[in-house]
């Protein structure tokens, strides 16, 4: 992952706001994801939040810092586990130019 990188949301996936928690469900499931769904933590939610296939990974963690007490480093390495996460399962995929 680099800082530029620009990344959307993979249309097989909708998020469902439930008893406070974000969920994460895919609705193009093979088999082996008919029981898959994938709950974001209070961060991952807010970074979920804000994928939007427009801003890059860099304006995606300066806002996130500008709104939240968090270093630039750590937020970058929780972004880069989350993406890593959300690439594995195709949820988000990288937007080229």
């Amino acid at each position: 992952m680099t800082p530029t990188a620009i990344y959307a949301k993979h249309s097989d996936y909708v998020q469902r706001d439930v008893a406070g928690e974000c969920i994460l469900v895919p609705i193009r499931r093979t088999l082996t994801e008919a029981n898959s769904i994938y709950v974001l933590n209070e961060t991952g939610a807010a970074l979920w939040n804000r994928i939007d296939g427009r801003r890059s990974v860099q304006n995606i963690v300066t806002d996130f810092c500008n709104e939240y007490e968090v270093t630039s480093d750590q937020l970058a390495k929780d972004f880069t586990s989350l993406l890593d996460d959300l690439l594995s399962i195709r949820a988000v995929e990288e937007v080229t130019g």
